[in-house]
């Protein structure tokens, strides 16, 4: 069993593809998710917030898998206040147990595997009222509120907002590091380390990428800076809504009842065809962040202001390779 649904799970997202879970069955019924030091972001995630995240859509994940095989996943989560990227070894997060139940989720476990986020260009065409009140019962469940927006105005500003930040990180070398120790410059480093982000799901050339990560001094030459940003804007193209949502946000059960409600989303958008994605230097860049809440006029009342995307159709989007599922099962 365990092995059939870590053969889902495998495929859940990650920040830069770094895949940090592992897990250790100890019965057929009971296994330890673990999480891997050494695939953490502690320069731009230090606690391990997103990493926590994507560490409950994992379980969100295995679950939905299991709930199609007539049982349900329970997690007892470990006593983890941050993730410690210091570790000497692979550190216990919960403790998941199956158990038989007899509903059935709404999601088709293929759709763990059909899902992608797409950084390419859109298509222009807004998405239908229906998905988006699909998208809120889904928040609602989970205690946050869901808001959208169409205005071409503010579309466009959260998206030079989103690539202005993108650059201005790359400016601090202790970030530019870590980001770029989880790019692969070519499809066949991709393909040999199955982490990370490849050229083709970045939408750039590898050479590219390459030059701008290890001779960023090129990039100051005049004219060169503006056409990597034209270039980068271009796959922003067709963007025509962005969405984000406001709730708790404040600890380690917040970020991991989070990263669940987020892979039902996901699967929902999935199921509809659509795609998003995540804009996540507008929340974890301080400036970015609080340019963001004065915009969207963020009511602090209401919760923090933790995710935002771009959500919508495009072509299917290539898919980042994952590590195997024997990689994942440890002894």
């Amino acid at each position: 069993m365990w092995e059939a649904l870590a053969e889902y799970a495998r495929w859940t997202p990650s920040p830069h593809n770094v895949q940090p879970w592992q897990l250790r069955v100890r019965s057929e019924s009971e296994a330890d998710l673990l999480y891997v030091p050494a695939r953490l972001l502690p320069a731009e995630d230090p606690l391990g917030r997103f990493l926590m995240v994507a560490l409950g859509i994992f379980i969100e994940n295995l679950a939905v898998a299991a709930r199609a095989r007539g049982f349900d996943v329970e997690p007892e989560y470990a006593d983890v206040r941050a993730l410690d990227s210091k570790a000497a070894n692979p550190a216990l997060f919960a403790r998941l147990r199956l158990v038989p139940t007899p509903s059935r989720d709404d999601f088709d476990p293929e759709l763990i595997v059909a899902r992608r986020t797409s950084r390419a260009a859109y298509d222009g065409l807004p998405v239908p009222p229906d998905v988006f009140a699909e998208l809120a019962a889904v928040c609602s469940a989970y205690g946050n509120n869901f808001f959208s927006s169409s205005d071409p105005e503010l579309v466009s500003w959260v998206l030079a907002l989103n690539r202005d930040t993108l650059f201005e990180d790359m400016t601090n070398a202790k970030t530019r590091r870590e980001v770029g120790s989880w790019l692969r410059f070519s499809e066949r480093e991709a393909g040999r380390k199955r982490d990370g982000f490849s050229p083709s799901c970045l939408g750039f050339p590898g050479w590219l990428l390459y030059v701008f990560f290890h001779y960023r001094g090129l990039f100051e030459l005049p004219g060169l800076r503006q056409a990597v940003r034209r270039l980068y804007f271009r796959t922003m193209r067709g963007t025509s809504t962005i969405a984000w949502f406001v709730g708790p946000f404040e600890g380690p059960h917040d970020w991991t009842r989070s990263g669940r409600m987020l892979a039902r989303l996901w699967l929902t958008l999935t199921r509809e065809g659509l795609y998003l994605h995540p804009f996540g230097s507008t929340i974890t860049n301080e400036s970015a962040h609080e340019q963001l809440r004065a915009r969207l006029g963020h009511d602090p009342a209401q919760g923090a202001l933790w995710f935002v995307m771009r959500v919508g159709a495009s072509d299917e989007p290539p898919r980042s390779a994952r590590l195997s599922r024997e990689s994942i099962l440890v002894p």
